[in-house]
């Protein structure tokens, strides 16, 4: 009995450490260890206890069930990944763990040579301990890192639904015996070909569930990557802006819906002035500083009611869906203030800058292109005028 409490101790331990190394920890290395100590004792507890009514296979079956929900409980409360994804590895686990104690069954039948169930009994513990520390370091330098990042692409639905099949074959290995401590509880077997039929049943239905949580992650996966792909195409890769081309796309959608709508959109052009002094006094790095400021500024400003993106160089364009030129330019000038006041740091260097701006809105007798120079040409008109202002057309 000493020997055996000392091996679910060691199983414990390796089922904590495996769980350590699929899942990720949320919680603090000592509170770990207090959890553990805890938690090992309630199973201890009920391990003693279980000893006792090892010929009563009801009360041993929920011991066991309540062994694993406290088990379930630690895992919940040590790591960050949601219920479902815990529960899963859980069963995961500790259906390994209980194919490991049927491999070593009769391998240590075979290698013992004494017909002694004590000492067949102790084989039976090191072999399967030996299995489990096997488990333990492939899934610290191998698989736990293959196996959280498909937990992190397999929805939690997913998971659910891919939880069942270790679910049933727990309680199914549960109904077939009772407790590991005696030899003669695992022969609900009639023979060594049934053990082999019924783990290759249960091994190849988790390759299955394996497969179908690796193929919903390479879906998942792969819509990630065009989804980042598509944000690449659209942005531009200096100020995170919408860049030219996804803005005349924009634009385009705009006038076709003020075609069947009517609602005017304005559009307002910014550069920023004396730019090529920033650069030759200061270097690239820094005006590349400036325009990453100037463009978080004007997103702020815009937030939800239109579009910014890079028109090009020290340029912006920003359209303004269902907007009055009125609007439009008092947004503008708000912008314009923003800037004046802003001074970007850069190296222990202050650098203060301003805007100019050309503001205008279309008329029903106008392609895109002839809206676009309306707004460039008052642009430059501002520019003309003494720059750092507001000129609508």
């Amino acid at each position: 009995m000493f020997t055996y409490r000392i091996s679910s101790f060691f199983t414990i331990l390796f089922f904590v450490l495996t769980a350590h190394s699929l899942l990720t920890r949320k919680k603090t290395i000592r509170f770990c260890i207090v959890a553990f100590i805890l938690n090992t004792l309630f199973i201890f507890l009920n391990g003693i206890y279980l000893t006792g009514y090892t010929d009563n296979e009801g009360i041993v079956k929920v011991i066991l069930y309540f062994i694993s929900f406290f088990y379930i409980v630690y895992l919940n409360l040590v790591f960050e990944e949601s219920l479902s994804k815990k529960v899963f590895t859980f069963f995961s686990i500790w259906l390994f763990s209980t194919i490991a104690l049927f491999i070593a069954t009769p391998f240590a039948e075979l290698v013992s040579g004494i017909d002694d169930i004590n000492y067949t009994q102790n084989l039976i513990y090191i072999f399967r301990n030996f299995i489990n520390i096997l488990f333990l370091l492939a899934a610290y330098f191998g698989i736990g890192k293959h196996y959280k990042a498909i937990l992190n692409l397999v929805s939690d639905k997913t998971i659910r639904y891919m939880s069942l099949y270790p679910v049933i074959a727990f309680l199914l290995l549960i109904t077939n015996f009772t407790t590991p401590t005696h030899i003669a509880h695992l022969r609900n077997f009639n023979s060594i070909y049934d053990m082999i039929l019924f783990l290759s049943f249960i091994i190849v239905g988790y390759v299955l569930v394996f497969v179908g949580i690796f193929s919903a992650s390479q879906i998942v996966s792969m819509q990630c990557n065009m989804e980042r792909l598509e944000l690449i195409s659209k942005t531009d890769s200096l100020t995170g802006l919408y860049n030219r081309r996804y803005i005349m796309e924009k634009l385009e959608n705009e006038l076709i819906n003020y075609k069947k709508t009517k609602n005017k959109f304005s559009i307002i052009i910014a550069d920023i002035d004396y730019f090529k002094k920033i650069n030759d006094n200061f270097g690239h790095d820094c005006g590349d500083q400036v325009l990453k400021v100037v463009s978080q500024n004007l997103r702020d400003a815009v937030q939800e009611r239109g579009f910014v993106s890079r028109w090009g160089g020290e340029e912006f364009l920003i359209l303004l869906p269902e907007t009055e030129i009125v609007n439009a330019s008092i947004l503008a000038d708000k912008i314009r203030k923003i800037i004046e006041e802003e001074i970007i740091e850069y190296n222990g260097i202050q650098v203060s800058l301003t805007l100019s701006f050309g503001v205008t809105a279309n008329e029903d007798y106008e392609m895109i292109d002839d809206t676009i120079k309306k707004a460039d040409d008052a642009l430059y008109k501002g520019k003309g005028q003494g720059r750092n202002c507001v000129v609508s057309s």
